[in-house]
């Protein structure tokens, strides 16, 4: 086994020794941190203990049972409802809680919780459910930019910590599936709403949420994972001590911006930044040995750029709007906090000013890579909307890397020195009534969606990719409250090759090369999962869920679900059995038309996503909440692969 932090895992296995030995001799147990809890569980292969499996997100399980050999032996053994019919861009976990493989998920809207007792693994039993049923605020549904989905909830310290639509974050105690502590979050009045998931590091609950598209002013706070009491709370935009910029932020590198000139404040005209977006939406992920939290945040609010440039009359142009004065920040950003206060370590904003919706959230992936001579150096790599793959040093933020992943219009390139792109005007939305073309869409090169990589093959990631292209057209600015609709742009969104709008490619992250991938008529809006079993599994929105050799791009096994596919595929393991879980049922950006009843010939409806959702036909695809789950049978006997081993055995 090669480990990502050697250091770091020698120590948590000389704790779990110590551990045991004084538990054994009646001796006082050393106290782990609710994250080296999560650490100790990635360890142990039958389980899925995070929603990316580690704080890493690196979506790869060791189990491989499963491989190219026997995976057309895969048959589906049971299912679950999520009791929602809207859909889910999450996946469950599964933990051993006093010797009980437990699973536990929420659904979407109204965010229903279920714990499942996999003791009888191919028949589970749900021991307790849980629907938070007072303070709710239905107006959150309304408000949801991108649908009411959910993208997973946390384990630790004999908790579930989950989260709800209308912003409460709440631990539950996973034996009774009674509250521990409720804490109020995000707020939908000021066009907060929380899809998640949040992020368990060190003893915090950590979190942000989204409302870009109501004026919402993203932020992220800590939370005490014992009691639910804020620790910190850090803005994304406003002056260098709402943000949390210290002295020593981006001192690697000082042409990121840092402290000493409120760039949250002064890159905005007037009080733009107080409604200026910045949200952090979607993914967190977390290295103990440097104690930083990474998160990327969301667009800096409207789509109509020219209101967010603090220049006028004749200077106001694409090409002054670009010279770095207005460049909203900290939204389209990377920011590495500090787990303690939040100080911010460095921060890297992708794309300064932006003028096309390229939400900056994607996840951030910790790998240790081999680069430019040096060896095990520890990167964070970002697939971000705007369509370049990027790489940076995560200890500074030191760019080394940014590749283009789709076809890309709207940039030349991404300078490495300066870390800044250059710009196409032809491709870049500006004039207000003037349309644009752009490629990739708002909906970006890859949206939420999340790769995977094996860390033995650090440099190597499977991600599911989007493949269209738009117009857009900035509109007049009407109002600037909070919490109401505020984009001001009809966006037309089309696939950039006709019957091709979803890829799932292997890429390298150092050359930019993809080595191959699969084209798809409908989207692949799910992320993927890889095993050491050769496997690559994934979902499309057709409902088809797949299973590929990771060495040759060939879809090696397929079932059709019940509904489309945005869920994450996960692994497990229970009696010497492997399962793989994925969620079904149609829904996110994409699947918001359907789910949402909208007007299929709107080209303009969903910021763009009608337009698609008609072109792939995904209004002929059923909607409904469901937890699919299969294992190996042996094709002659019926039997289980695992029990036939054994018994060979």
């Amino acid at each position: 086994m090669k480990w990502k932090h050697p250091v770091r895992r020698l120590l948590i296995l000389l704790n779990a020794v110590l551990l045991t030995a004084l538990t054994a001799t009646g001796n006082i147990a050393i106290a782990e941190t609710a994250s080296e809890e999560i650490d100790k569980r990635a360890m142990n292969d039958n389980l899925w203990p995070a929603p990316g499996r580690d704080n890493a997100l690196t979506r790869h399980s060791q189990l491989k049972q499963i491989d190219t050999a026997n995976v057309e032996n895969l048959q589906y053994i049971w299912s679950q409802s999520t009791g929602g019919l809207r859909g889910h861009e999450g996946q469950p976990v599964v933990v051993d809680i006093d010797g009980t493989p437990m699973m536990f998920f929420s659904s979407g809207w109204p965010n229903i919780v279920q714990a499942l007792d996999l003791s009888d693994p191919d028949n589970p039993v749900q021991v307790w459910n849980y629907e938070k049923q007072t303070d709710r605020d239905e107006t959150a549904v309304p408000r949801a930019c991108c649908d009411t989905i959910h993208r997973g909830l946390n384990y630790a310290k004999g908790k579930v910590i989950t989260h709800t639509l209308d912003g409460f974050i709440i631990a539950i105690d996973a034996k009774t599936g009674k509250e521990v502590w409720v804490t109020k979050h995000a707020y939908p009045p000021k066009g907060e709403t929380h899809t998640g998931p949040a992020l368990v590091a060190e003893d915090y609950v950590i979190a942000g949420f989204g409302g870009d598209e109501f004026a919402a002013r993203g932020r992220m706070v800590a939370y005490d994972i014992e009691t639910g009491k804020e620790a910190w709370t850090c803005h994304s935009t406003g002056s260098d001590k709402d943000v949390c910029i210290t002295p020593d932020t981006n001192k690697a590198n000082p042409h990121y911006g840092g402290y000493g000139d409120d760039l949250g404040i002064s890159s905005y005209p007037k009080d733009e930044w107080k409604i200026g977006g910045g949200a952090q939406w979607a993914w967190l992920s977390y290295d103990p040995e440097l104690r930083i939290v990474y998160a990327a945040t969301g667009n800096p609010g409207h789509w109509s750029p020219s209101y967010r440039c603090g220049y006028t009359g004749d200077k106001l142009t694409h090409e002054n709007c670009n010279d770095g004065t207005w460049d909203n920040k900290w939204s389209m950003t990377i920011f590495a906090r500090n787990v303690d206060n939040g100080d911010v370590v460095w921060a890297y904003q992708m794309t300064p000013f932006d003028q096309w919706d390229y939400d900056g959230v994607n996840e951030n992936i910790l790998v240790n890579i081999d680069i430019d001579g040096k060896k095990d150096v520890p990167v964070l790599v970002h697939f971000d909307r705007n369509g370049f793959a990027y790489v940076l040093d995560r200890r500074d933020g030191t760019l080394l890397r940014a590749h283009k992943f789709v076809t890309v219009n709207w940039a030349e390139k991404v300078d490495l020195e300066t870390g800044r792109p250059v710009k196409v005007k032809k491709h870049s939305p500006f004039a207000v009534g003037v349309n644009t073309q752009a490629c990739p869409s708002a909906m970006g090169g890859k949206d939420q969606q999340p790769c995977s990589v094996d860390p033995k093959e650090p440099h190597i990631f499977y991600c599911p990719t989007n493949n269209w292209c738009m117009e857009d057209e900035p509109q007049k600015r009407t109002h600037t409250q909070q919490g109401t609709v505020y984009v001001f742009a009809n966006v037309y969104m089309y696939p950039e090759v006709p019957g091709i709008t979803g890829k799932i490619k292997k890429f390298n992250v150092i050359t930019g090369e993809t080595e191959w991938e699969i084209p798809d008529p409908y989207p692949n809006w799910g992320g993927t999962l890889v095993t050491d079993g050769g496997l690559m599994f994934y979902g499309s929105n057709s409902g088809h869920f797949r299973a590929v050799d990771r060495k040759s791009g060939e879809v090696v096994w397929e079932r059709k679900l019940g509904s489309g596919i945005i869920g994450n595929p996960i692994t497990y393991s229970v009696d010497g059995k492997q399962y793989v879980s994925v969620f079904a049922g149609l829904g996110g950006w994409i699947g918001l038309p359907v789910t949402a009843g909208l007007d299929m010939d709107d080209k303009y409806g969903a910021i763009g996503a009608t337009a698609m959702a008609k072109a792939t036909g995904l209004d002929k695809i059923p909607q409904g909440g469901e937890l699919y789950t299969f294992r190996l049978f042996d094709s002659e006997t019926g039997k289980s692969v695992a029990s036939v081993l054994k018994q060979e055995e």
